[in-house]
């Protein structure tokens, strides 16, 4: 059947009215320009408005940069150290914000006590461990059954501490810890020089502080775990609230990392706000190993059990609550549990008798 002129030039003018369709490819492309361009407008646009309708967060903002106080004035040669010591310089005491309440208390004790003494409120290792002082006293360990978070297991007493010690500043970092156990013994999750060790056991604490005093010449007890109670009486440094700084979880943000600001990893150490003593990280970051094992408090009759050998961990960690994060919030693990919320600080102790002035060691 043939088909007349007419009808093919019907046929050819109807060609060109056909709806065009665009590949995959490019309507994929469009979309992707498109996220894009979202990307860009709310990075650029929307983020920057809605931060500016935020002004009372700033305040929070700087109070938490700024972790620093006036600078420490130094002892020079007149400072009394322990051996493979050294005067921490420039060292700042804490910022006002860590000095209200019973907080500044211990913070003159700790100035009074380095004056007596000329020993350093800050001092720093071989390695660049750093080390604050903290002032021998007493202490209220545990909490009242009023306070939120309150458990059985932390029954109130008092405790004693004759004589001081230097308490690390900071959590064991990662770089610390492959100077002492070699670079390919870094065991942590979440790398970064800065970064506390974490996947620790208590039997790899024990082991790197074997090896750091091993390295310094030192006796094996110089460097050590601190106690569940030593950690908790410098934690407080003089205050009997739920927390260093006071009874308000609300304002935990500044001084510690916790679940409800950082629910996805520990941060670089000494990123907060210091408790009065200027340790960092007392409470979050990461849970850290004491020395003793778990034991029931005077007036806790409680049965505990195969806990009792297991060892103490301190200090709540990134991924917990805060009443977990409490200055008397006790949990314990088996000494051979690991995990990237297990870390640790050291305590070096301080023979007073026979401590070094850097004059005579010149």
């Amino acid at each position: 059947m043939s088909i007349s002129a007419e009808q093919q030039e019907q046929k050819g003018s109807a060609e060109p009215l056909r709806k065009r369709r665009f590949s995959r490819f490019r309507i994929s492309l469009w979309c992707l320009e498109g996220v894009v361009l979202l990307a860009c407008l709310e990075h650029f646009v929307i983020r920057p408005w809605l931060q500016a309708k935020r002004p009372p967060a700033k305040a929070a903002v700087v109070q938490e940069i700024t972790n620093r106080g006036e600078i420490i004035r130094p002892f020079a040669e007149e400072a009394r150290l322990p051996v493979s010591m050294r005067e921490s310089f420039p060292a700042w005491y804490p910022p006002q914000v860590s000095l209200s309440g019973d907080g500044k208390a211990m913070f003159e004790l700790q100035k009074m006590l380095s004056e007596e003494t000329r020993l350093p409120i800050e001092t720093v290792n071989s390695i660049g461990m750093k080390f604050r002082l903290i002032p021998n006293g007493n202490c209220l360990i545990g909490s009242p059954e009023d306070e939120p978070g309150h458990s059985p297991v932390e029954t109130l007493h008092y405790r004693d501490f004759p004589a001081p010690f230097y308490l690390g500043m900071y959590e064991v970092t990662q770089a610390q810890w492959e100077t002492v156990m070699g670079t390919e013994n870094n065991p942590s999750h979440f790398r970064g020089a800065e970064q506390p060790v974490e996947e620790v056991s208590w039997y790899d604490c024990q082991e790197f502080i074997l090896k750091l005093c091993a390295l310094e010449g030192l006796p094996e007890r110089a460097y050590q775990l601190p106690t569940e109670a030593e950690w908790e009486y410098a934690c407080r440094s003089g205050t009997s609230s739920a927390y260093c700084f006071g009874n308000s979880p609300e304002k935990l943000g500044l001084w510690a990392d916790f679940a409800d600001n950082n629910y996805k990893r520990p941060n670089k150490v000494g990123r907060r706000l210091p408790n009065a003593l200027g340790l960092f990280d007392m409470h979050g970051n990461l849970w850290e190993w004491c020395r003793d094992t778990f034991q029931n408090y005077p007036g806790d009759f409680s049965p505990s059990g195969e806990v009792n050998s297991w060892r103490n961990i301190r200090g709540g960690n990134w991924h917990v609550d805060a009443k977990s994060c409490r200055s008397a919030n006790r949990c314990r693990l088996p000494g051979k549990s690991v995990g990237n919320m297990l870390g640790f600080r050291i305590l070096r102790t301080i023979d007073l008798e026979n401590l070094l002035t850097t004059k005579s060691t010149k």
